[in-house]
Parts: structure tokens; sequence; C-alpha cells
């Protein structure tokens, strides 16, 4: 049988639901409405819901087929007219049976049915369960301690891992296929101690002295993604912006919280997409004997933070590297990491956060913990969806899907069937108040900062000597620019200039005063005379010459 795609809608008196189921006869379609059951059959669709409260089919309820669009529209009466159907948007809780709803009881606060197979050696007992769904104080700090492999009666040989611990087998062979997310040397054998000391030691070695430093100094491209706005943050400002307008402010904080919820259920989260609810229909029908609630909760945590940091170094877009990204942030999937109280998964994402991811960063680190906290304070709706988004971003690969069907799967179903709005809330709320020591997460992160300051300021002063030394050197090459230019101007002029031109520039020989060489002589002595009898009766002949032809001259000028 094929399970049809749906959708369901109230008001104060009527139920409606909306079947899609194309290519079927009306003649075949046939309903069953059984108090709170509601079961519709044609051939090859069968569809049963359970609501959270009863229905009738009197006189008033109908049924419609659109034959052009194959939708089956069905109106069902209240059996309590005025009732509200709580989540009849999470339509794996409409899947559920019976015996797996989880039923409101008269006093409005929810219960948990003591299931039929109760596991043997369970850490925390049904009563304890009860508490931690109705107890917003739970002592998330409460330390738990790992039960020791050697102590434990073992009926299977293979350690257990994934949500619940309830999976075997699955990365039996993962060292041959292309898995860069997991860290366990033998995840079929290793114990929850190895793999935590396992995990420590990976990050220990991933950590990095110099990347740490420069993000922490050159920070031009982190500041954006820690002052960037979520879409959940933008969501929750909007909820308790709207309630302060309309309240005083005076209600008690318990009645604050589910104002919180109801007014999630009427914003953003309301409704789900249509791929959304699609995957919500393909999930698997799977009822859950949790044997550790604490550390699916914690787990929770692990696994939105690293998609949270994710999220935002991506500014909302999810990359092809975001399924690496993820998983190798989360404990619980790199690791099989179960968590035992909210300091060690606060302080196991932190040391991961400062590890892997492109950035790493301290304030990122923490605006990926305020992330968790205002998905966690919308409730398990908007919870609910940031894990459909996760389970599509580990779908879509072709080696990390398998995360999916140990971790996801679960966790999709679990949020819809079983998680509690309060204990999320009194999640949330710790989350709030928490803070982080950079001590304890063990690798000397203030010593590195101050060293990191340190060198950044040695080297604005080296950068500073350099420059200045670059500017004196770049004012002498300037000068001596400007002298070539001058010159090469200069010698331009001179060549584009006549030999006339030249000549007036140039000062003529006459101007000059050079005594003849007689008197040269008399002036040097009568000693140099004799040794120069034949040069100077050569002067005196061409003295005579020189006369004869300016005499002749004038002559000829006369003339």
């Amino acid at each position: 049988m094929i399970t049809p795609r749906f959708s369901v809608e109230q008001d104060d008196a009527r139920v409606y639901v909306k079947i899609h189921a194309p290519h079927v006869r009306a003649q075949t379609v046939e309903f069953d409405v059984d108090e709170d059951q509601f079961k519709f059959y044609a051939s090859p669709y069968y569809l049963r819901l359970t609501f959270p409260g009863k229905v009738v089919e009197d006189e008033t309820s109908s049924a419609s087929f659109d034959a052009a669009a194959g939708d089956i529209s069905v109106s069902l009466a209240k059996q309590v007219h005025g009732e509200n159907f709580e989540n009849l948007d999470l339509l794996t809780s409409l899947l559920a049976t019976r015996r797996e709803k989880l039923a409101d009881n008269p006093q409005g606060e929810e219960r948990i049915k003591r299931p039929i197979i109760e596991e043997l050696g369970a850490t925390i007992s049904v009563e304890d369960q009860v508490a931690i769904l109705n107890d917003e104080d739970f002592d998330w700090e409460l330390p738990q301690n790992i039960p020791n492999a050697a102590s434990e009666p073992s009926v299977i040989s293979q350690t257990k891992y994934g949500f619940n611990e309830q999976y075997s087998g699955f990365l039996t062979h993962v060292h041959s296929t292309a898995n860069e997310i997991n860290e366990v040397a033998d995840p079929e054998s290793a114990s929850a101690e190895e793999r935590r000391q396992g995990r420590i030691a990976s990050e220990d070695s991933k950590f990095d002295d110099g990347y740490y430093m420069d993000n922490y100094i050159n920070d031009e491209d982190i500041q954006p993604l820690i002052q960037y706005k979520t879409k959940y943050y933008l969501a929750l400002h909007k909820i308790q912006k709207d309630s302060k307008r309309t309240d005083s402010g005076n209600q008690p904080e318990a009645e604050d919280a589910k104002t919180t919820t109801d007014s999630v259920k009427d914003t953003v989260w309301s409704e789900f997409s249509e791929s959304e609810q699609k995957t919500m229909l393909d999930l698997p029908r799977r009822t859950h004997i949790i044997s550790n609630r604490q550390a699916v909760y914690l787990g929770l945590v692990d696994i939105l933070f690293a998609y949270a940091l994710d999220y935002r170094i991506n500014v909302g877009e999810p990359t092809v590297e975001s399924a690496w990204a993820i998983g190798a942030v989360s404990s619980s999937l790199s690791n099989l990491e179960q968590f035992s109280s909210l300091e060690s998964v606060v302080v196991s994402c932190f040391r991961r956060g400062l590890a892997y991811p492109l950035y790493r960063n301290w304030e990122l680190c923490e605006k990926a913990l305020e992330d968790v906290y205002t998905i966690l304070k919308l409730g398990r709706r908007a919870t609910l969806k940031c894990m459909l988004q996760i389970k599509d971003i580990f779908d879509k690969h072709d080696v990390y899907y398998i995360y999916s069907k140990i971790y996801l799967d679960d966790y999709c179903v679990w949020l819809q069937t079983a998680a509690s709005e309060k204990a999320m809330r009194s999640l949330a709320h710790k989350l709030r108040g928490f803070e982080v020591e950079k001590d304890s997460i063990g690798w000397k992160l203030d010593q590195l900062e101050d060293l990191a300051l340190e060198s950044s300021e040695s080297g604005e002063e080296l950068e500073a000597d350099v420059d200045k030394k670059v500017d004196v050197a770049t004012s002498t090459s300037d000068s001596i620019t400007s002298l070539a230019q001058n010159l090469a101007e200069d010698t331009q002029q001179m060549q584009s200039l006549s030999i006339d031109e030249e000549q007036q520039i140039r000062m003529p020989d006459t101007a000059l005063d050079v005594p003849s060489r007689k008197k040269l002589v008399q002036i040097i002595g009568e000693d140099n005379t004799d040794t120069n009898d034949d040069d100077n009766d050569n002067d005196d002949e061409n003295e005579k010459n020189r006369s004869a032809e300016s005499k002749t001259s004038n002559e000829f000028y006369l003339a």
C-alpha cells in the first residue's frame, strides 16, 4: 500500500483532511471514522490518521473528489465543539497508532504510557522519564556514569551506537569508503570510553595554534558572520516583540513560555514546505523505548550546534561541504559520542568548533551556541525543521547518508511523537545561562591570544618602519626621475634648434680676449724665445698676411 500525501486543518467545529490520491476511481474510495481515528482506502492508497481528539461522522460530514487535481477533501465534525487539536502539522505523529500515540490527559500535561516491552537495565526509570517531561527544572548538570562494558551482561557482542544506542553493523566497512567524518578506529567494537578518549586525542591533534591566532587577529571576514542575524533569531525577536506589545509583561514565566510556543505555530513555523511534508511522510514508522532521555536531548544540542555553526559560516546557504562540516563538528556523528551532562556537550562543541571549520573563532562559537538556544526556545517545530534540513543535506551525499539512518531519521520521528516542549524549554533556559570558560577547553587559549596580540603589535611597528623607509626611497626616486625628465626636455629642445639659432645661443669666439702668442711669450720671459724663434717668425708672417688681406678687403668695399 502507498501512503498518500495529505494535510490537515481545523476550525472550532470541524477537521478538514485533504488527500492527494491521483488516478483512483471514486467508486472505490472507502472511509472509516472510529473516535480519534480516521481511515481512508482507495487502491493502491491507504491512510490511517490518529487525531489528538475525537471526531464523528454525522449528517454534516462530507467528502468531495477533484478528479483533475487528484485531491479528495473530507470534512469531519469534532465531538467536542471548540476543542483544539494540537500538532496537526506533525504528520508523523498523526500516522502513529493508538499505542504509539502520546495523548493529552485532562490536566493538559503530557504523560507516558508504560511500554509493553521494557528494556532491562535501563538507566532511567519510567517515573524519571515522566519527571524529565513534566519538570522544567530538571537538573541538566546531573552527571550520569557511562556503564562499564566489562561489568554489563552482554547478549550481543557488538557495540551499540546511534540514536538511543540502538544500532550496530552500519559502520562495519566504514574505512573502505570515503567517509571523512568518522574518527573511530573500530566503531563496531569500541566502547563508549574508548570513543571518548579517541575523540579528545583527535581534537588535540587537529587543533592548530597558528590557525587560531590568525583567526583571532585577522577577523575581518569573521566579524560579519558574528553579526549575521539568522532567520531563527529574527523569528524569536518578532515573537517577543509582539508579545511585549500586546502584554504588560506581568504574566508568569510559564505562561510566557506557552505564549512563545503558541506564537511559533501562528508565524513562520506554522506550515511545513511541500518537500518537508514529503520527507516526514517517508520517515520510518518507529516506536522508541528511550533508555536515556537526557542523552538524547544532549545529543540534539550537539547536532544543532554543528548545524548552527555551518549555517552561520555559510550565511544560511548550505554548500557541498556542509555534510562534512556538520558531521566533523558533531561529536555524536564523528565519534558516536553519548553525553552525560550539559557541560560535557558544550565543551565538546567548542573544542571541535575551534579545530575543524573554515573559521575557528571563539566569538563565532558563542554565537552558534546562542543559535541553539534560539532554536530550542522556538520549540520542537523549529527544531524539527532544522533536523529535516540536516537530514536533507546528508541524504543527498552518497557516503554520509548513513548518518540519516542511525541518527537523523529517528530524531525527526522522535521530535514529532515523543519530544517534550517543556523539556526543550528547560534545556534552552540552561543553555542561555551557561558560560564556557576558555580554561575548560584545555588549549591555553588566553596565552595564544596574548601572543597573537604581541606579534600583531611587533608586526605593526616593523611595518611602520618599513613604510617609512619605503617613503624615503620613493621620494628620492621621484627626485631623480624629475631631474631626468628635465634633462631629457632640454636635450629635445637643443635638438629642435636650427644651426643659426644654435650659433646665436653659443658665445662668439671674438668675444673672448685671448692674448696672442707673442704677448704670452713676453709674459713668460725671454728664456723661452730662443727655443721658439721659428714659431715667432711664423707668427710675424701670419700677421703680415692678415694685414694685407684686410687692406685688400677694404679696397674692395671702397671700390
